[in-house]
């Protein structure tokens, strides 16, 4: 098992529970022994599964939190050593944001600096709906982790604004965020102080530095090698946006009909593609949204939800009822 896999530190985590692997992958239709392939790329939908699963067998309602706290440096391998070596908080945000694809996660962060603060704005890519607390508890959480023992100091979130209710309890994040809370927000964003992209890393050494990016360059390309996975991950990390094939190849700096030819030694056509993506997604909003099929359709590029219908059906060979029971909502 990848010992950078995401997945891999959910499992062992839940081990530490005295909980089997076999109970968190429950419904997902992986297996412990397929976690043993590298080529293995775990869906959205197989990790929100997994998500649920851990959920409801810790009943710990604030697990997020708790297993962000528990992620350490060393759970992300070269980039994990990459991040120590850098000179700077600001160099290793940088490293986080050009690997991104060797950081498993279901969901985009984006980082931006106005008016003197330092935003992270977590971007819900996979509308995870029931698990989107979750995903941001562990990603505030991990990041504290990670940040204070890069630079052996404390490491204070300013502000943080989700889009979820306030829950019933908020003796956790007070405990552990211990910032402004805002809830019921239109996005989730953290605020951090901007003067600690200034501070030095304690472990900093360029030479060091240099050659683990070059190992990070080096898996990036293992990853995105095929011109396929370059378009999905270029989709999903724009959601809403379903360029055409021109629009693509010019984003990629290639020709129309290079690209053309490309996806056909993949065995695939770039419309393949779009439906892939299209489909996930759509599965995905409907079991864990609340969206209704027009707003659905909308958000997948289809200007009417017959037209969703039917390219639904033509996925799955089923309704979209199958999926959800729609409550007249359309």
């Amino acid at each position: 098992m990848k010992q950078t896999s995401k997945l891999a530190f959910y499992l062992d985590r839940m081990a530490s529970r005295s909980i089997a692997a076999r109970q968190v992958l429950r419904g997902t239709g992986l297996s412990v022994e397929q976690l043993n392939d590298e080529n293995l790329r775990v869906q959205p939908e197989q990790y929100r599964r997994v998500i649920l699963n851990m959920m409801d067998l810790t009943k710990d309602p604030f697990i997020g939190i708790a297993l962000g706290a528990e992620f350490k440096i060393s759970n992300l391998g070269i980039l994990g050593y990459a991040a120590l070596s850098a000179a700077n908080l600001e160099q290793s945000r940088e490293l986080f944001n050009k690997y991104r694809a060797l950081n498993e996660n279901i969901f985009a962060s984006t980082n931006y600096i106005r008016d003197g603060r330092w935003f992270s704005e977590i971007r819900d890519t996979f509308m995870l709906g029931d698990v989107i607390r979750f995903a941001v508890e562990e990603f505030v959480s991990r990041t504290i982790e990670l940040a204070s023992p890069l630079t052996n100091r404390p490491f204070p979130i300013l502000e943080l604004h989700v889009t979820y209710p306030r829950p019933a309890d908020i003796r956790p994040y007070v405990r552990r965020f211990n910032c402004v809370l805002h809830f019921n927000q239109p996005r989730n964003i953290v605020v951090f102080d901007i003067n600690r992209l200034r501070d030095p890393i304690s472990l900093a050494n360029e030479e060091v530095f240099k050659l683990c990016d070059q190992q990070c360059q080096l898996l990036v390309s293992r990853h995105t090698n095929l011109l396929c996975d370059r378009i999905r991950n270029h989709v999903l990390n724009n959601p809403g946006e379903f360029p055409t094939l021109d629009e693509m190849a010019k984003r990629l700096n290639l020709g129309s009909r290079t690209l053309r030819r490309r996806l056909v030694k993949e065995n695939v056509t770039y419309q393949q593609i779009l439906d892939d993506i299209r489909k996930t997604l759509a599965i995905q909003y409907l079991q864990g949204t609340s969206l209704t099929p027009k707003e659905i359709g909308y958000t997948l590029g289809y200007s009417s939800v017959s037209n969703f219908r039917r390219a639904f059906r033509s996925w799955t060979g089923k309704k979209l009822s199958d999926f959800r029971e729609l409550d007249n909502a359309e």
